[in-house]
């Protein structure tokens, strides 16, 4: 049965969507940081000198991409399979990144890229599980 893998991917998206949407928020408000307590001196080494154009790149991406994937998860789009797949993809991507330009290590950075291989994992199994026809998705909500 798909709706728990539907379920569960949408669920995943739209807390990354709105973790990401704020976060990405309060960094373009304050892009030195301060409202998330996040010192510039995080981004030495890095090709930025503020918080503005990752958190640009934050709630754009992670933020409102995850919360349009949740959208077409939840409501079994075609769609749901492949936008599960590049956003989970690219939150893990992100992370990698994030941990290679400021370093690693918090607990917050390994619970999102595990969100990120979860994610990715439910856009393959919805995938392989066949394609969702709009019969099969009004049987499944009857009984």
């Amino acid at each position: 049965m798909k709706k728990p893998l539907f379920i569960s991917q949408g669920v995943l998206q739209i807390i990354v969507g709105v973790s990401a949407a704020v976060s990405g928020l309060m960094l373009m408000a304050y892009p030195s940081g301060s409202l998330i307590q996040a010192p510039l001196e995080m981004l030495e080494g890095s090709p930025f000198t503020n918080f503005l154009v990752p958190g640009l790149i934050l709630f754009f991406v992670n933020g409102i991409g995850q919360l349009v994937a949740a959208s077409f998860t939840l409501r079994r789009k075609p769609a749901a399979a492949l936008t599960g797949a590049v956003f989970g993809l690219g939150l893990m991507i992100w992370i990698f990144i994030q941990v290679n330009m400021i370093g690693g290590g918090h607990i917050l950075q390994y619970s999102y890229f595990f969100v990120g291989v979860v994610e990715t994992a439910l856009a393959f199994l919805i995938a392989a599980s066949g394609p969702e026809t709009a019969k099969s998705v009004a049987a499944s909500n009857v009984g």
